[in-house]
């Protein structure tokens, strides 16, 4: 395990190594840490200390075969996950976030697009181990042709955790009938004193706002592009302008 002690903003590329990282977060920090080409790694952990505000990005370009992306909170803490998932043919990615002192907070936002024959699975879970500590999951994905896609998770507030919050959100976009996808967010409350919520929604992109977009102009392929873009365009404002730039094209590119 490659253990890092981060003390200031961190690009780090794990380019041709498969060991296992450790990024360690002193208390009182204010960082920006992004991760890019960790399609080798199957292990990356968290340890964020307390009063600390970490905003940590993850571009996944390339196939994953088993990922486990692990997080521990401190007191006062605040982590903001972005993770643009453009991997290809497979990517198995399990993420657990564990709030474990008074005030923990951490936000996950993902954009998954699976076209072609990928086959993906995303299991995105938030575990709230303290008093007063919040959570949420936004996960949001495009499927088309023959592929696959699984969003499913646990928001667990265990007992005496009370006035926490927590809140799932999973909505798939699918364009065509080979597809197959599925949101499974699930709510697990062993505490009275709490506010929770989720919400699944896949579907069938509807037929009008393809025929409305074709009707001005657009081809049927513009059409989806343009939808696509705007379903998973909002990952990118956890990008440098010249990530979000190559998110784009990976996204024209694989429509």
């Amino acid at each position: 395990m490659k253990k890092i002690q981060v003390l200031s903003d961190l690009i780090y590329s794990a380019a041709n190594s498969s060991e296992d990282l450790f990024f360690e977060v002193a208390s009182n920090k204010v960082l920006y840490i992004y991760l890019k080409d960790i399609e080798e790694v199957s292990s990356i952990h968290f340890e964020v200390g307390d009063n600390s505000n970490i905003q940590i990005s993850v571009f996944a370009r390339k196939s994953i075969e088993n990922e486990n992306l692990t997080a521990n909170v401190g007191e006062n803490s605040r982590i903001a996950v972005y993770y643009a998932d453009f991997a290809i043919e497979k990517n198995i990615l399990n993420a657990s976030i564990n709030l474990n002192k008074n005030n923990a907070d951490c936000e996950w936002h993902l954009a998954s697009l699976a076209s072609s024959n990928d086959d993906k699975e995303i299991a995105v879970s938030i575990y709230h181990n303290h008093p007063n500590t919040h959570g949420r999951i936004d996960n949001y994905g495009v499927c088309e042709d023959n592929s696959k896609l699984l969003f499913s998770g646990v928001s667990h507030i265990k007992n005496g955790s009370h006035q926490s919050t927590s809140h799932q959100n999973a909505k798939i976009v699918v364009f065509d009938d080979g597809c197959k996808a599925i949101a499974r967010p699930i709510l697990k409350i062993d505490e009275n004193d709490i506010e929770a919520s989720h919400a699944a929604v896949v579907g069938k992109i509807n037929d009008d706002h393809i025929f409305y977009l074709t009707s001005r102009g657009l081809t049927v392929e513009e059409s989806k592009l343009l939808i696509t873009l705007g379903y998973l365009k909002p990952i990118a404002k956890g990008f440098n302008e010249e990530t979000a730039n190559e998110i784009y094209q990976l996204i024209e590119g694989r429509l």
